[in-house]
């Protein structure tokens, strides 16, 4: 029986929205417990990081470090993280797990809103003032549901990014 290296994200999870420095968790192996992880849009890598996996050697265990992108890309950008038991050169392992992200990288927390008979975005936007900034077009980026911004359903939830 051969060893065999694995890695499971915990988090982010897909389509959760990320600042421009994120926590990345989860349980996995690598070369001497080392834990690879990029940051994509694209075909271009944009952020680099690794961790320590808690089971050290090949053994699994848990790792969390934080990631921080290189420039900050426009509010609302998707970007692709990419964790992989690290091989010891510069590419992923077989044990590759790609999780799609929303980035905002000013983003100070988002707002939950259940949508009411009557609410528009641009009403839900300028109730967020309070809070915080927001676009429109932000709000529309963070809750990939919303596919076109003039039709909301009663009972949605939508994610309000607030920077």
């Amino acid at each position: 029986m051969g060893l065999r290296s694995d890695v499971r994200v915990r988090q982010p999870a897909k389509d959760d929205l990320v600042g421009r420095r994120f926590v990345v968790t989860g349980i996995g192996s690598g070369f001497e417990g080392t834990i690879g992880i990029r940051v994509r849009r694209g075909d271009r890598v944009v952020g680099r990081g690794f961790a320590q996996s808690a089971g050290g050697g090949f053994a699994l265990g848990e790792f969390s470090t934080t990631v921080e992108l290189d420039r900050a890309p426009r509010p609302g950008t998707r970007l692709v993280v990419e964790v992989f038991g690290d091989t010891g050169d510069d590419g992923p392992g077989s044990d590759l797990r790609r999780v799609e992200v929303i980035c905002f990288p000013d983003l100070a927390g988002w707002l939950l809103h259940r949508v009411e008979r009557g609410d528009t975005l641009t009403g839900i936007v300028r109730q967020a003032r309070d809070f915080g900034r927001t676009t429109l077009a932000q709000v529309v980026a963070a809750n990939p549901a919303v596919t076109d911004p003039d039709v909301i359903r009663v009972g949605q939830l939508l994610r309000v990014p607030l920077s």
